[in-house]
């Protein structure tokens, strides 16, 4: 579950990326007059187009161009160098304010970026079901505190949900971009002050940046990727090319600005530029490592179309052809409204929508970036530049943002009329994080380092242990109901492998943390295992639950079989009764999608052949047949007898609720249930009466 952004779906690059809020010079105004010192440079609005369209082409077919996540990158660039040649302009000329530096950006940003927020937070309020509408909230704030990428990188991990289905995901790029300019024209302001020289200055950063970006994108994807300390080089590339352009402009160039006239006088340089780009178009996709080195093809192609003079021929005949620039024009709000569109029709149908589906969100998002760009940010520009005007937008923007941060706070207002005639249901569709992840008296009780779970119903000892991972904690919640066991002291502590067969350095000191717990809690009387358990195929080899494709070549049911043995062992030696869940029935998707939600009807059923089921647990259950038949002692629990009867498994319950919350684990009313049959079979052999 961890991370979407980077590994596709499975990195789903999803995300999703970019960010084109840089300052599109619309009809030259006098701020855009500065850069390069030649006026309105319709080639760099070419540029922007490539970068869009890149992106949008990514998000709604990704099969067609899987590495159009650089147009990102690219407008990293872009911004980079227009904004930085606006403030060295101005600081070179005395005459910065940083008041009136952020008074623009926030005339160029802000009423595109309300307007989707607000219609976000419109249409949610229609479409989305509470716990849905409760993240949206919390994306609603973050993008309009600029912090979308720092909430992204919170939440990527076990907990994560599909990035596909996050309608505002992509404003993480947004958020760098604005948190880089926070500190950037401080940075600048002082360069000039202490008389430093500007373009070192601005290497030096880059250089750093880049160089944490390339160490850290193996050992730390996600943070590598969200971070605004490595990825804010791509950005100073575009300082770097401005200063190097400012420089050039002098009765005597720098050597750098010598060569930036050299290179932009060249043909070659844009010719350059755009094969950079179009290798990294050609070859990278959301299985490539990235950012990484291979972000340095789109950026420094990029900076080299940049570099190129307006009147080169690629320039002028290609990036600055009409539609291009048209395209380039309308590219911002073209990039706030794809996503969203995009992700509420994949919310809404379950499912990747149907390529006409898709088509009409494209074809939506483009009329809508045109609507907003010629109705409301050419007016802004043009006519309402006053400041009353920029603190209504300021305001507006924060508006939205508490009422975003509102909805969260409220769980996504579960009393809304399109959805609490189905409330018996949706109470069920928890997600994966409930109300029995943790709680302080486990935390004040045990070693800090718990992964994910660390929770005790009650005060003192412990009589009961739950070992296994999130399945297994979600039966605490029938555990803590049933009148059998709910006087139990019940722990579920950590994520740990049952079979304590894993070398992951991450999950090693959890199993060692629930041996120590065990060795040193005489009280425990009983232990749960249950986990996510493997799918093994007919050699033995550890395959993906739904693809049934082989994570390794060599067998691993052996080894699992030793190790959960030697577990089971190990707690028969305390004198612990051990009781061990099979495997249950589980789908590929979310459960609520075999239910009527706001305009659609269910899109699953959530049934399974029982057959099926059986195919897909006989390995597995091979091996626990070998495991159990050294422990006669160890009581086995099907699940499959909740779930499957006339050979059909079904994850509603016969009254119509979902037994599931997600995929994979219980719901509330599930975890009751299965509990409930578990309790009748112990009590039979003499256990919790």
């Amino acid at each position: 579950m961890i991370y979407s952004p980077l590994r596709g779906s499975r990195r789903q690059r999803g995300i999703d990326k970019m960010n084109i809020s840089a300052g599109r010079p619309v009809d030259a105004s006098p701020i855009e007059r500065g850069v390069h010192g030649v006026g309105y440079r319709p080639d760099i609005d070419g540029l922007r187009s490539v970068a869009v369209l890149s992106v949008v082409i990514f998000h709604a077919f990704p099969t067609v161009l899987p590495s159009g996540f650089i147009g990102v990158d690219i407008f990293f660039v872009i911004s980079g160098f227009l904004i930085s040649t606006i403030l060295l302009e101005n600081l070179d000329r005395g005459r910065f304010s940083l008041l009136d530096f952020y008074g623009r950006r926030a005339r160029r940003i802000f009423p595109a970026l309300a307007i989707v927020l607000a219609a976000a937070a419109a249409f949610g309020w229609l479409a989305l079901l509470p716990e849905e509408y409760k993240e949206l909230g919390k994306h609603i704030a973050g993008g309009a505190g600029f912090v979308s990428n720092l909430v992204l990188w919170k939440e990527s991990g076990y907990f994560d949900s599909t990035a596909e289905m996050k309608p505002l995901l992509h404003l993480w790029s947004l958020g760098i971009e604005e948190q880089f300019y926070i500190v950037w024209p401080a940075i600048l302001w002082a360069t000039f002050r202490f008389r430093l020289p500007k373009l070192p200055v601005i290497l030096l950063f880059a250089a750093l940046s880049f160089i944490a970006n390339f160490f850290t994108v193996h050992a730390d994807p996600v943070a590598t990727f969200y971070s605004p300390l490595t990825r804010i080089w791509e950005l100073l590339i575009g300082a770097a090319l401005a200063q190097a352009l400012i420089e050039g402009r002098n009765d005597r160039p720098s050597f750098f600005g010598a060569t930036a006239n050299w290179l932009s006088a060249s043909k070659l340089t844009a010719v350059a530029g755009a094969i950079l780009i179009g290798v990294a178009l050609v070859r990278l996709s959301p299985a490539s490592t990235f950012p990484g080195w291979r972000a340095l093809l789109p950026t420094v192609g990029a900076a080299l179309l940049i570099l190129s003079a307006p009147a080169n021929w690629f320039n002028a005949k290609l990036l600055a052809f009409r539609p291009m620039v048209w395209v380039g024009l309308i590219s911002f709000p073209l990039y706030l409204w794809h996503w969203p569109l995009l992700a509420f029709a994949r919310v809404i149908q379950g499912d990747t929508p149907n390529v006409a589906i898709r088509s009409a969100a494209v074809v939506v998002s483009v009329a809508l970036a045109a609507a907003t760009f010629l109705l409301v940010e050419k007016n802004i520009r043009r006519k309402w530049k006053s400041r009353a005007v920029t603190m209504a937008l300021i305001w507006i923007v924060g508006v939205v943002g508490i009422a975003g941060y509102s909805i969260y706070l409220i769980s996504g207002v579960p009393t809304r009329a399109g959805v609490v005639k189905d409330a018996k249901i949706l109470e069920q569709l928890e997600g994966t994080t409930w109300k029995y992840t943790t709680n302080d008296i486990c935390k004040a009780s045990y070693p800090p380092g718990y992964r994910n779970f660390c929770y005790q119903n009650r005060e003192g000892s412990p009589t009961m242990i739950l070992l296994g991972d999130s399945y297994a904690n979600a039966l605490v919640a029938g555990l803590v109901t049933n009148p059998a066991t709910k006087n139990e002291v019940i722990l579920s502590y950590g994520s740990c492998d049952p079979s304590d067969s894993t070398d992951n350095p991450e999950i090693r000191p959890q199993c060692e943390t629930q041996n120590k717990i065990i060795a040193d809690a005489a009280s425990i009387r009983y232990a749960i295992i249950e986990t996510k358990w493997p799918r093994f195929d007919t050699a033995g080899r550890l395959v993906d639950l739904f693809t049934g494709i082989a994570a390794y070549d060599t067998p691993w049911s052996p080894r699992y079989r030793d190790g959960l043995d030697r577990r089971i062992s190990f707690l028969e030696s305390k004198g612990i009764k051990v009781f061990v869940f099979g495997p249950k029935p589980e789908i590929d998707y979310e459960p609520k999608y075999c239910f009527a939600r706001p305009f659609k009807e269910p899109a699953k059923d959530c049934q399974l052949a029982e057959a099926g089921v059986q195919e897909q647990q006989r390995e597995l259950s091979a091996v626990l047949k070998d495991v159990l038949a050294k422990h006669p002692n160890v009581t086995l629990f099907d699940p499959n007898q909740l779930f499957c009867r006339d050979g059909l498994c079904s994850l509603k319950s016969p009254d119509g609720l979902p037994m599931l919350r997600d995929k994979v684990h219980y719901s509330q009313y599930g975890s009751d249930l299965a509990i409930g049959r578990f309790v009748k079979q112990a009590q039979d052999e003499g256990f919790f009466n």
